[in-house]
């Protein structure tokens, strides 16, 4: 009984088959990571607009007779939500913030009194995941940072998504200044801290040259071998969604 054999013509179509499944799957799952990447973004986004928006943080009395403390107090919603962008030597990350309503060496909490907890700042300052109370933090482990067991390390988009480059469209980034995006708690968008960076020295947190107010669509694009994905935000209300 004489057994069939492949033709070279028979074989060259199943190795050319075979590649475009490969490059086919491989660029599924790369295209998959870039769109969870997206997603975890959008949704942090809209978590933080609404930290902001059912936050009650106030300061009942100055702690001093500086200027400072008195528009620290007279500005209750002074201290908004953000979420902040970095990069550092473990990749791409992100964080969700908070401002206290002092600095650091005295902190109010939320009833006005003064924590002495050493583990009050980050409670009092970084969301936590609702599912583990982890702190929204992709980094860790470092100065003025928590360890790295107890921070979210799908927040860090390069280690969990492989993200390689995040791009940035009308974003304030003058000098060293971290993209972000700040809400007042109103749910409104903005670009900048203060005047110098922070807000430490501003007396009105409306005021549109201490802190940017977004009034166009702000874009952040994530990258990922030669592939890529663009989140949009919109002014005045803050909405995130995928850009078409």
């Amino acid at each position: 009984m004489k057994k069939h054999s492949f033709t070279m013509i028979e074989l060259i179509v199943v190795i050319v088959v075979i590649s475009i499944l490969v490059i086919k799957t491989d660029f599924t799952l790369s295209n998959t990571s870039l769109n969870q990447a997206a997603d975890q973004v959008i949704n942090h986004i809209n978590l933080t607009r609404q930290l902001a928006l059912k936050d009650n943080k106030f300061q009942y009395y100055p702690i001093d007779n500086s200027a400072k403390e008195g528009n620290r107090t007279k500005y209750w919603f002074k201290q908004w939500w953000q979420i902040r962008f970095s990069k550092s030597s473990d990749g791409y990350w992100y964080e969700i913030f908070t401002d206290l309503p002092t600095d650091n060496s005295y902190n109010f909490d939320q009833q006005g009194n003064l924590p002495y907890s050493p583990n009050t700042y980050w409670d009092l300052t970084f969301a936590k995941n609702s599912i583990d109370g982890k702190y929204l933090i992709g980094h860790c482990g470092f100065d003025k940072y928590p360890d790295c067991v107890d921070t979210d390390k799908k927040l860090n988009l390069t280690r969990t998504y492989g993200i390689q480059k995040i791009i940035y469209d009308n974003f304030y980034t003058k000098s060293n200044y971290s993209p972000r995006l700040l809400f007042d708690n109103y749910g409104k968008p903005y670009r900048r801290e203060g005047i110098a960076d922070g807000d430490a020295n501003d007396t009105n947190p409306y005021d549109i040259n201490a802190r940017k107010p977004l009034t166009n669509i702000a874009k952040i694009t994530l990258c990922k071998d030669d592939q890529n994905i663009s989140i949009c935000i919109t002014p005045k209300v803050g909405f995130a969604y995928i850009c078409k």
